[in-house]
Formats: C-alpha cells, sequence, structure tokens
C-alpha cells in the first residue's frame, strides 16, 4: 500500500482569513487533522481553522507538547506525536499539521518532519504568514530598509543584552516569562524609543503597543516585540 503525506501546514498569526488558499486546499482534501494542544485538550491552531471551514467531517488528532524546557519530557512527546502521524500514513491516509504562524519559524512541526523525514515518509511543507510580519502590519511599520538587516530573536536562553546590541531591526519572539527581564534590558540599553510590541495578533484579544511605556510585565507568551 502506498503511503499516505504528512503536510505541515501554516495557518498565520491568528486572523482566519491570513490563512493562504494552498493552505485551505490541503486542509479541505486531508480526512486526518493534527494539531498540537498542551494538556488541556484545546487548540488555538484548530479553533482558528475552525472559522475558516467545517471541521466536523474530519478525523482529528490531538497531538500533546507539553509547555516545558524539560529535553527528555519534550523529545518523548515529539517521538509519541511522530508514531501516531505515522500509524495514519502507513494506512494510505494524508494528514494535515496545523501549525501556527509559519511551518518554519519555531516550529513543533520541525521536529515531527525530521522523524518521519528519517524513515523515509513523503512531507510538504505549507507556508504561511508569520507572526512578526502580521505585528508589523498591525503596527504600520517596516521590518527592515536598504542594507540593514533583522534578527528574529527567542528571548528565552539566549544573552539578550548582546542580542539587542547587534544592528538592524530586532524581533523577539517566544517571550513568556522574559518580559520583565526584556524591559529591564531594553531600558538599561537606552533603547526606550522605536519599541514596539502586538499580544495576541490577529485574535480577538489582540492589543498594540506603540511605545516601551505601553508595555505590561504580564503581556502574554503571544506577544511579538520589535526592536528598530
Amino acid at each position: 500500500m502506498e503511503k499516505g503525506t504528512l503536510y505541515g501546514v501554516s495557518i498565520g498569526p491568528g486572523d482566519p482569513e491570513l490563512i493562504t488558499v494552498k493552505a485551505m486546499n490541503i486542509i479541505s482534501k486531508c480526512k486526518y487533522i493534527a494539531t498540537p494542544h498542551t494538556g488541556t485538550g484545546d487548540s488555538l491552531a484548530l479553533s482558528i481553522v475552525s472559522q475558516a471551514t467545517d471541521l466536523s467531517q474530519k478525523e482529528i488528532m490531538l497531538l500533546e507538547f507539553p509547555m516545558t524546557k524539560d529535553k527528555d519530557i519534550l523529545a518523548e512527546s515529539h517521538k509519541n506525536a511522530a508514531e501516531s502521524i505515522a500509524k495514519v500514513l502507513d494506512e494510505g491516509e494524508d494528514v494535515a499539521m496545523l501549525n501556527l504562524g509559519d511551518v518554519t519559524i519555531f516550529s513543533t512541526f520541525a521536529y515531527t518532519m525530521d522523524q518521519l523525514l528519517e524513515k523515509d515518509y513523503d512531507v510538504e511543507v505549507i507556508p504561511g504568514v508569520t507572526s512578526f510580519c502580521a505585528s508589523a502590519s498591525k503596527l504600520r511599520i517596516g521590518l527592515t530598509t536598504m542594507n540593514d538587516p533583522l534578527h528574529i530573536i527567542p528571548a528565552t536562553g539566549i544573552d539578550l543584552k548582546e542580542a539587542l546590541q547587534m544592528p538592524g531591526s530586532k524581533v523577539l519572539m517566544k517571550i513568556g516569562r522574559s518580559m520583565p527581564k526584556l524591559i529591564e534590558t531594553l531600558k538599561e540599553l537606552n533603547l526606550e524609543d522605536n519599541v514596539y510590541a502586538v499580544e495576541n495578533c490577529g485574535l480577538e484579544n489582540e492589543k498594540i503597543y506603540n511605545s516601551l511605556d505601553e508595555f505590561d510585565e504580564n503581556m502574554g507568551y503571544f506577544t511579538i516585540v520589535v526592536v528598530k
């Protein structure tokens, strides 16, 4: 029997209108829709797609990816996700795995993809609108200018002070509990000017921040900070 194909489907940052036509076509044709969740059973990715199309006839596969930095726990969750998907692919069925933003940027899908590629399964990646590009659009700012670089930085696990002193524009993602440290570092480096943020871009509780003075240490996980 010919094996099915795994599709990594980017669905954008939150606004269902930002899901691409190609992504919608893949979701439409796949019987099995895989989506990550963090243990509660709720899936933000699934709720976004549900606003754009009827999923009532689909087989939904909830893949648990715990919010932890424990490498062993994460490795086990990636292994379990790959095995669950492989079982469906072995039956000749295609699987569309939903991913917020773009599937190539800080994506849990990448780990699943690598494991299945190692076992010679067919994988296709569907690009999408990144959260930082959507956020820049909301802020009405450009991320790059002639000859200036753009740095995409995870706000945890790095030297924030060193990263923020790099030339060009900086986009900080995966902020979580690092917001107090980020605010402190921005002030220490006198980078209060031209600092922006969008929290929950494209969702109902979206909030835009046009200066560091507006920042809140309790801003949520889905916050994009731009330093020009």
